[in-house]
């Protein structure tokens, strides 16, 4: 073949696939979730802890009317609705219709919607499939500004309610309980970290003391971790003894506490008005 005719070739084939490639569109860059962590004008990185009030109702009246409680109550920063206590907790129509109505009841103050099941000392007694649809249908008409998700459900399925969250502008509180036993501090400090990694914006465990060793285990954990990353954190040793916990949060890297206005969620929770002024009795002036 003559020099002529192959270069002629080359041209040819070099057209072709310019050509071809042209008219392939260019890869839009990948857009990087960044959390934002003011919700409802509340900054939850702060330095002053935040205090959560579980609403802890049965039927939707009780829980209409412990949300106007909450609403009135200058010491409660954040309301979380515990799903699972309802009556109709595996109706998932009647649960965005009433969080609709809670979300507009407590006005500034954002909502935490959370399905605490009994494998973590909830009511409700679902599947992995079953609590993951609950939350997609929920995340379909958002009424909360923040989810839990148990951190050791089906992992492909913790990753995809995380995403579907984060896509709808939800934060998520990634959780872990034991309300048996405190686990080792190495332990503890592994499963926030992991929480972490997973994609979590607050990180969460509470743990039940044996012991005032105990305690510490926990307060210890959570310094440590506090040093190892940014986002909030919100853990505590339960029960009268851990109570210590929940309100020295801020000394060792806390972000969060949750108190009580009637009926506690969880053993240890003590009256969110004087959770807030203990907390602030207690709040460091430095780092």
């Amino acid at each position: 073949m003559s020099v002529i005719k192959k270069s002629f070739m080359h041209i040819c084939m070099g057209t072709l696939i310019f050509t071809a490639t042209s008219h392939i569109k260019a890869a839009e860059p990948t857009k990087m979730y960044a959390p934002s962590y003011v919700v409802k004008n509340i900054d939850l990185t702060e330095k002053s802890v935040k205090t959560i009030v579980p609403i802890t109702a049965k039927t939707a009246e009780q829980a209409l009317a412990q949300a106007q409680v909450i609403a009135n109550n200058p010491n409660a920063d954040l309301a979380e609705f515990r799903i699972d206590l309802l009556d109709f907790a595996k109706d998932a129509k009647q649960v965005v219709t009433l969080g609709q109505k809670l979300n507009q009841i407590l006005k500034d103050k954002p909502l935490i919607a959370t399905i605490r099941t009994h494998n973590e000392g909830g009511k409700l007694v679902v599947s992995d499939l079953e609590y993951a649809d609950l939350y997609q249908q929920y995340l379909k008409h958002p009424f909360m500004q923040l989810i839990d998700i148990e951190m050791f459900r089906d992992q492909k399925l913790v990753a995809e309610l995380t995403r579907l969250a984060h896509q709808n502008k939800v934060l998520v509180i990634m959780s872990n309980h034991d309300f048996s036993k405190t686990p080792e501090q190495a332990e503890i400090e592994k499963r926030l970290l992991q929480q972490d990694r997973m994609g979590a914006d607050i990180l969460k465990i509470a743990v039940m003391p044996q012991s005032k060793t105990d305690v510490m285990t926990l307060m210890n954990a959570t310094l440590k971790v506090s040093q190892q990353t940014q986002k909030p954190l919100l853990t505590m040793s339960m029960g009268q003894l851990g109570t210590i916990s929940r309100i020295a949060t801020s000394n060792i890297g806390g972000n969060l506490s949750f108190g009580m206005i009637g009926e506690a969620s969880a053993p240890g929770q003590i009256d969110v008005s004087q959770l807030k002024q203990l907390l602030k009795l207690v709040q460091p002036t430095t780092p």
